[in-house]
């Protein structure tokens, strides 16, 4: 029973690293022309969200999809469930709301490895007696529970792909951080317009 949990575990884990999660949404890996694609982590749960808004065929499109992970039917099968798909419907046009996010900085944002250096605190210079020079030290907070974020923005030829990791909880210990400030304030945004919780 232990070796099959653990097989489980490693071939869910295979899976992710080597597919997208697209396949378990059911939607092409490749934007639309105009698309913003905002994957919320799934944390320890099987379930997952993307929140989409793009343009296709001229229409304007909103949707939530909530995938599933494989259900395990025996040691050595699995189902696949099939994405739960919400059509969004805002009181705004939905062109409007894409523009909204532009005006956010959703184009420029940048990954989170450019300014992690903002999460540090008490930085000082320490002479260091083992190694017999100055040193730099810094305080580094690390938030492990909260909510991940992965962004895809395509606009014509304009293109924009970053990650977030527990951006609400890490602006709450550093107000300061500009770019974590842009992304919460989208994320208050889609679930303003949408009344949705993601």
């Amino acid at each position: 029973m232990q070796f099959s949990l653990k097989f489980f575990f490693l071939f869910l884990f295979a899976i992710l690293k080597s597919q997208n999660v697209d396949v378990f949404a059911n939607i092409s890996s490749e934007l639309k022309e105009t698309e913003i694609r905002i994957y919320k982590d799934r944390g320890i749960t099987n379930i997952g969200n993307i929140f989409r808004i793009y343009q296709e065929n001229k229409i304007w499109k909103a949707e939530l999809i909530q995938w599933f992970l494989p259900k395990k039917i025996s040691n050595d099968e699995f189902e696949r469930i099939a994405p739960k798909l919400t059509v969004l419907k805002p009181d705004k046009s939905i062109e409007e709301i894409f523009v909204n996010f532009q005006a956010r900085n959703i184009n420029y944002l940048p990954k989170e490895e450019t300014f992690e250096y903002k999460k540090t605190s008490n930085k000082k210079v320490v002479f260091d007696e083992d190694e017999n020079e100055f040193v730099f030290q810094q305080q580094i907070t690390s938030i492990l529970d909260g909510t991940g974020y992965l962004v895809k923005y395509q606009a014509g030829k304009q293109k924009n792909e970053f990650d977030y990791s527990n951006p609400e909880s890490y602006l709450k210990h550093y107000p300061g951080i500009d770019e974590l400030k842009s992304f919460v304030d989208i994320l208050k945004y889609i679930r303003k317009e949408f009344n949705i919780e993601f």
